[in-house]
C-alpha cells in the first residue's frame, strides 16, 4: 500500500513538473525563440534547486563554453562525445581572463591563446608575435580591466570593449601608414551602466539585429523590432529597432542558465534559439 502512495506521489511531482515547463516553453516561444535541441552537460545544472556547486556559465560560444572560473568545455552540439554528453573539459592549462571575437583569449598569465583551431593553428596554442593581428590584440586585451572584445566594424577599425567597471566602450583603431604601427586614436561610451540601472557583465553586438543584447546583473536587454507587423508584412517598410529589457529572463532568472545573443538553455535542459 505504502509502495502504491509513493509512486503515486512521484507520477503527480512528474506530472507537475512537466507542467511547469511546458509553460516555461510556451513562455520563452511567445517572447521570441524558437525550440532547439537538447543540451546535456551535466556539469552546468544543479543537482536540486539548493546545489549552488554547478558550473556557471560566463560564455556560451558555437564551439566552447568558459566558465565564471575561466575554464574551458568544449561542445558538440550536435553529435554528442564518448562521455554520452554535449560538452567535455578541454585537455589543456589555460585558464581565460578575457575574450575577443569569441575566437582569441586572454590567459591568466597575461598571453593571448588561439581558442579556435584551423588548418595552421592548433587550439589553445599561443598567438606568436608574427601573427598579422597581435598588434591588435595587444592594444585591445592588455588593459586589465578588459573582459570582453566585439569587432563592431573591421573597416573602420572599430571595436566595443567590455570593462569591469560594467561600461562598454567604443575603440577606434587607426594606422597612418605600414610602417607604424596601430594606435587607439579615439574611445567612447557606447553603453552606458547608468542607462542600464547597473553593471554590464555581458554583450553582444551584431548591429541592428535580433542578436544584439545587454546583459546587466539583474537583467537583460535585446534588439527588438518595434514595428514587426508592418515590416514583415510590406516589402518598403524598413524594421526599426530598439534595444528593449526583456521581462522573460527576470521571470525565470532560476530557469535561464544561459544566452548568448542567438541561443538560451534552461536548467531543465532545453535549448532555444532567437526566431528570426
Amino acid at each position: 500500500m505504502k509502495k502504491k502512495i509513493y509512486l503515486l506521489v512521484f507520477c503527480c511531482v512528474t506530472l507537475l513538473c512537466s507542467g511547469c515547463q511546458g509553460n516555461i516553453t510556451r513562455d520563452i516561444r511567445h517572447a521570441g525563440f524558437s525550440m532547439g535541441d537538447k543540451f546535456i552537460c551535466s556539469k552546468f545544472y544543479p543537482a536540486d534547486k539548493e546545489d549552488t556547486n554547478y558550473e556557471k556559465i560566463k560564455y556560451f560560444i558555437g564551439s566552447h563554453i568558459i566558465t565564471d572560473d575561466g575554464k574551458i568545455y568544449e561542445l558538440s552540439l550536435g553529435q554528442k562525445f564518448s562521455n554520452d554528453e554535449n560538452c567535455r573539459e578541454a585537455k589543456t592549462p589555460l585558464v581565460v581572463k578575457a575574450i575577443y571575437d569569441n575566437k582569441i583569449v586572454k590567459g591568466i598569465d597575461n598571453k593571448y591563446y588561439y581558442l579556435i583551431a584551423s588548418n595552421d593553428v592548433v587550439a589553445y596554442s599561443l598567438v606568436p608575435l608574427t601573427d598579422n593581428s597581435y598588434q591588435i590584440y595587444d592594444l585591445l586585451l592588455k588593459d586589465e580591466s578588459v573582459i570582453k572584445v566585439i569587432t563592431a566594424n573591421s573597416s573602420t577599425g572599430l571595436y566595443y570593449v567590455l570593462k569591469n567597471d560594467g561600461n562598454v566602450y567604443g575603440y577606434t583603431i587607426s594606422q597612418a601608414n605600414y610602417n607604424t604601427p596601430p594606435a587607439i586614436t579615439s574611445v567612447t561610451v557606447v553603453y552606458n551602466k547608468n542607462d542600464y540601472g547597473s553593471l554590464i557583465v555581458d554583450f553582444n553586438y551584431a548591429g541592428e539585429t535580433l542578436n544584439t543584447f545587454i546583459k546587466t546583473e539583474d537583467k537583460v536587454y535585446r534588439m527588438k523590432i518595434t514595428n514587426s507587423e508592418k515590416c514583415n508584412k510590406y516589402a518598403d517598410v524598413k524594421c526599426e529597432f530598439k534595444m528593449l529589457e526583456d521581462e522573460i529572463f527576470n521571470k525565470y532568472k532560476d530557469v535561464i542558465i544561459s544566452y548568448n545573443g542567438n541561443t538560451l538553455i534552461t536548467n531543465y535542459e532545453q535549448m532555444f534559439n532567437v526566431a528570426s
